[in-house]
């Protein structure tokens, strides 16, 4: 295999699998031919650890130690041994700020424990949608400022899109500086530690692998993927990504439900 590039990040939903939320069986098989011949991939992604761990396992992870990049880079391990690469999780002590700030705006409000999502607000369509799509378990309790014993990686907002337009720029205000706080989906709004994306987690696992930017490949489709892209030697924006997105790539390649991860690579990899 004759490439230049030492590492392949993919984010998951929107990128990696189709909107069946499946991989296609030849970029399951490309990706098993990368490890193979000594190329490190990550995935890099909103989802927690449990969320992620049927891909890592179809991808061969286990074989291969290759990397998963959870909560939009608040944490990444090496999924075949469980070490802990890096980890920046939510301190407990905002919880009921946050917690206070999605009752106001009648917002959902998600934490995680292992293999469940925990909803503090009121369980809804978009938090059951993110529940299968992750293969994980849904909880409501009543006390979810205080529920929690030990910390985790970030807190998940969830509601109608127009609500949480609406809200978004609001909750920065009251945040910003002490947390970060964007909208990863139209009906997501992620709050995570100050200084926690994709970007400076991978800058993380870049030096642990003695890499650098220029040797790695990002492809994403989602405002939460622009840091890495803008980080990766090559950006990579999906077909099916939004025109903020793709400015800021340096490749656009064809969308998550016509092969594009595939078709890149081929180009860039298969050389």
């Amino acid at each position: 295999m004759n490439t230049k590039y030492k590492i392949l990040a993919l984010d998951i939903d929107g990128t990696l699998t189709t909107s069946n939320k499946d991989i296609t069986p030849e970029t399951v098989r490309e990706i098993k031919n990368l490890q193979e011949n000594g190329i490190h991939v990550l995935i890099a992604s909103g989802r927690s650890e449990f969320g992620v761990r049927h891909i890592a396992q179809e991808l061969g992870f286990v074989k291969y130690g290759s990397y998963v990049m959870s909560f939009n880079g608040g944490r990444i391990i090496n999924y075949a041994t469980g070490s802990i690469i890096y980890d920046n999780p939510l301190e407990l002590s905002y919880l009921e700020e946050i917690y206070n700030i999605a009752c106001a705006y009648e917002l959902g409000i998600i934490g995680y424990e292992d293999d469940c999502l925990v909803s503090g607000n009121g369980i809804d369509k978009y938090q059951e949608y993110d529940a299968v799509a992750c293969r994980m378990k849904l909880k409501e309790v009543d006390d979810f400022p205080v529920y929690f014993k030990k910390p985790f990686n970030k807190c998940l907002l969830t509601g109608e899109p127009e609500k949480l337009e609406r809200a978004v720029p609001e909750i920065k205000k009251k945040l910003g500086g002490r947390l970060n706080v964007f909208m990863s989906e139209e009906f997501f709004i992620e709050v995570l530690p100050y200084g926690v994306h994709k970007a400076a987690a991978l800058e993380k696992l870049s030096q642990q692998l003695n890499c650098t930017s220029e040797d790695i490949v990002c492809c994403g489709d989602g405002m939460n993927d622009v840091t890495m892209i803008e980080y990766a030697g090559l950006g990579v924006a999906m077909g099916n990504a939004c025109d903020a997105v793709k400015e800021r790539a340096d490749y656009i390649t064809s969308s998550n439900d016509d092969n594009g991860v595939l078709k890149v690579i081929e180009k860039f990899f298969n050389t």
